[in-house]
């Protein structure tokens, strides 16, 4: 085992040493790669998905839509799974090219972009249906570490919804099984590190690949974690250690001299910024080498290190010139960005909207209250539910069962309202009456408390239900300044139709592609929140509200995306990083603060 471990020691310091001399051209190869998928695939794909989306007369994809595109939008679904293969296709083609490249590098074959391009397309005609069925059981089964080891934006909306890990996490036998299977995930992505280079560059079917992969590798897993530990902690205490020493020197600067501190802070970021696609470069060179020369030292690809050639000091210094020429670029097309930010330019103040009415469960959720205990902390928005009852009126409920709150094993469709507001709903240490509609309205109205009016819809609902909701309440609504929002299309359409003066968001817990609806604006999960997404919406005259964001880090990182609201259960700790962001903080935690809001691929102005 220890001389396991040398080995892995004297290859990682060999291609580190390598790194430093060819950091020039890893860097561009990377960069320029990054940059066409960021700036041409992603939007062609995009704009594609958009176009049929709107042929297809579909407003909208989403979780909860997907399987009725298929039954009612044949056509339309058709069209989408293509482009979904062709989005594999260029995933395909990014981790190829990626790996040739960095080959090409390392090994000195000296090839160019263009016929590095040529190679990888040829590559294509091993690309068989085999193939793809292969390399999404890859993604799927190393799902938990394969965003670490091989990330690409192109999957970068393949994520689970936060509200998803939050019910898992509040159920302690899927909390075991989700351990479990992030335990498996991961030993599978090291087991199966070498797997992606073999198809790529094996010339054997890939069904002989996977299995050759398989026995080659058995065995091999705790070497292979060392490896890539090897790179994993270096490359994070790095990256501590950059944060820290950028913060130590402009909080010196913010002391000691303030007339530039402003300048430094905003050279600062751009080192940062700079630093920081380096060490991402590293990083990913350092992997797909690694992963290479498994697939090399397993035999499940020929060992070329005999096509080595001597480096050429000239080209090295050409690259090294460009990498420095396109550093030179992004610090100079991004300072006016980092001046915008430390001043606060860029920074919205967002609305402040208490989740189900309560704050860090200072009361019962949806019940008056801890609507009135709420109310005092001011939030410019109390969010809450109601369903139709069996009589067809509306109760304030969230869940589409009464026994969690009530201990009453029914829903509100089996119950009058009268029924209904006779029991008695506690959580969080606290117990209130459940309320009728009428009764939470009238409470908000006597505090001046506006309401963000949930929809909820059954199966159960009687045809009828948002004709009676716009007679009795649209009006009221309206003078109270109220909003309302659904996870049901129908609602928010009607609405629209009907009521246009009244504002009306549609939530859509996973955003796919950007929907064209006639919705006020969107409640948007965070997972797939993004700057992008807020543009657009901005620039269709609609907002974007985030839910539920209960973190100061995401707080900030929503206000940074410019959302116009946040929806929250800690509205306290919501209104206090507010706070805290708008009282002019010094330039050194604006530092930290853009990691957490802006760090991430999609806000980043590069």
């Amino acid at each position: 085992m220890m001389n396991e471990k040398i080995r892995v020691w004297t290859y990682f310091k060999h291609n580190t040493k390598d790194f430093a001399r060819h950091w020039g051209a890893y860097f561009l190869l990377i960069s320029v790669t990054n940059l066409v998928v960021g700036l041409a695939i992603i939007p062609l794909l995009t704009f594609g998905a958009q176009q049929v989306l709107r042929l297809g007369k579909v407003p909208y994809v989403t979780l909860t839509n997907l399987g009725q595109i298929v039954t009612t939008k044949p056509v339309t679904a058709l069209w989408l799974l293509l482009i979904g293969l062709l989005l594999l296709l260029f995933v395909y083609w990014q981790f190829a090219f990626l790996l040739l490249g960095i080959q090409n590098i390392h090994r000195q074959t000296r090839l160019s972009f263009r016929q590095l391009a040529r190679v990888t397309l040829r590559k294509t005609r091993r690309l068989t249906p085999t193939t793809i069925v292969i390399l999404i059981a890859y993604f799927v089964l190393v799902f938990p570490f394969s965003s670490i080891v091989f990330k690409t934006s192109l999957l970068a909306k393949l994520t689970i919804p936060d509200f998803i890990i939050d019910y898992i996490f509040g159920h302690w036998y899927l909390t075991v099984l989700i351990i479990v299977l992030y335990l498996l995930g991961t030993w599978l992505a090291i087991r199966l590190l070498p797997l992606l280079p073999a198809l790529i560059l094996n010339d054997q079917p890939p069904r002989a690949t996977v299995v050759r992969s398989w026995r080659a590798t058995r065995g091999q897993a705790w070497r292979t974690l060392w490896a890539v530990l090897l790179i994993v902690i270096p490359v994070l205490m790095l990256s501590i250690l950059l944060v820290a020493g950028l913060y130590a020197f402009q909080t010196y600067l913010d002391q000691q001299w303030q007339q530039w501190a402003l300048l430094g802070a905003t050279i600062n970021l751009g080192f940062l910024q700079v630093a920081m696609l380096l060490i991402t470069v590293f990083f990913t060179v350092m992997l797909y080498q690694l992963a290479t020369s498994q697939a090399e030292t397993f035999h499940l690809i020929g060992n070329q290190d005999r096509i080595v050639q001597a480096p050429k000091q000239r080209r090295t210094l050409l690259f090294r010139i460009s990498a420095f020429a396109l550093i030179l670029v992004i610090i100079s097309g991004t300072s006016l960005f980092y001046h915008d930010y430390l001043t606060g330019a860029l920074t919205t103040q967002p609305l402040t909207i208490s989740h189900r009415g309560v704050d860090d469960g200072n009361g019962v959720q949806n019940t008056i209250p801890a609507l009135l205990a709420t109310a005092k902390e001011k939030p410019d928005y109390v969010e809450m539910d109601l369903h139709e009852t069996k009589d067809h009126q509306f109760v304030v409920m969230h869940d589409e069962n009464l026994k969690a709150l009530t201990g009453k094993d029914a829903t509100p469709h089996q119950l009058t309202l009268a029924e209904i507001t006779q029991l008695t709903a506690r959580e969080n240490g606290h117990a209130a009456k459940v309320a009728s509609f009428d009764q939470y309205l009238a409470a908000a109205e006597k505090v001046n408390q506006k309401l963000l009016v949930e929809i909820k819809t059954t199966s159960q609902d009687s045809p009828q239900m948002m004709d009676r909701f716009i007679k009795r309440y649209a009006q009221r609504l309206l003078v109270d300044r109220d909003q309302v929002h659904s996870l049901d299309y129908r609602v928010v359409k009607t609405l629209r139709q009907r009521v246009p003066k009244l504002k009306t968001f549609f939530i859509l817990p996973y955003t796919l592609v950007f929907p064209e609806t006639p919705a006020s604006g969107y409640t948007l999960e965070t997972t797939t929140l993004s700057s992008t997404v807020t543009d657009q919406a901005h620039a269709h005259h609609q907002a974007i509200y985030a839910w539920t964001v209960n973190d100061p880090d995401d707080m900030q990182k929503m206000t940074f995306m410019d959302a116009d609201g946040i929806i929250t259960d800690q509205l306290g700790t919501l209104k206090a990083t507010l706070r805290e962001m708008n009282d002019h903080p010094t330039y050194a935690d604006q530092l930290l603060d853009y990691l957490n809001g802006y760090s991430t691929e999609d806000n980043s102005p590069f």
